[in-house]
């Protein structure tokens, strides 16, 4: 994997990188569910007046209230976009498919999660709706960051979950955007343009996630 840094456009970044775009909706969706659930809670108390209610209400209320809880922590969790990108390497990412509203990028990632697991590249996948700046069609490279998602308590050397996350998401300056394509091996942008025709392998995985023999 290649380390690579460079001076994030924030506002820029927050409107265009659907990771944060993805934050939003989830705070949105855990403020709607947090107040559904409080709403609930207070019916079964006043409504119904049973032993099971009050228990299921209470319940419910927890819910709703742990739902209110990440309204707020989870963007402190995700932090701001510049320590976003700074946090993962750069990783060879080409245009895989491309539909009439969105494309699928295809990723070549080492899923090795600490420095003592044996490496294990593997092909990684990302529908996208837009990418400033860069042509949609098949092949298309777009130099990205490999965002590590989640590991299993069975196999913690190892990601489960990777997936690209555009450098044109973060900046509009093209110097930096070409400066992390060759920051990339030639050798690496050949191999994973050449495995573009796995497409359909990968998605039939759990995580998007196809590791290579």
């Amino acid at each position: 994997m290649v380390s690579f840094n460079f001076p994030v456009d924030e506002s820029f970044a927050r409107k265009h990188n659907e990771f944060f775009r993805d934050a939003r909706r989830f705070q949105w969706s855990a403020g709607l569910m947090g107040a559904i659930l409080v709403i609930a809670a207070v019916v079964l108390f006043v409504v119904v007046d049973t032993g099971w209610a009050v228990i299921v209400g209470a319940a419910a209320l927890v819910m709703g209230l742990i739902c209110f809880i990440m309204v707020p922590v989870f963007p402190r969790q995700l932090g701001s976009p510049q320590r976003y990108y700074d946090a993962y390497a750069l990783a060879p990412t080409v245009i895989a498919q491309v539909n009439p509203r969105d494309v699928v990028l295809m990723s070549l990632v080492d899923t090795a999660a600490t420095e003592s697991a044996s490496s294990r590249p593997a092909l990684a996948l990302r529908t996208v709706t837009s990418i400033p700046g860069i042509e949609r069609r098949v092949g298309e490279r777009v130099p990205a960051m490999a965002v590590t998602g989640m590991r299993s308590v069975g196999q913690q050397d190892h990601w489960e979950q990777v997936s690209p996350m555009p450098v044109a998401w973060g900046t509009q300056d093209r110097s930096v955007i070409a400066a992390a394509e060759d920051a990339i091996p030639a050798e690496q942008w050949a191999q994973v343009e050449s495995l573009v025709d796995r497409l359909a392998d990968v998605q039939k995985t759990r995580h998007l996630l196809l590791e290579l023999e």
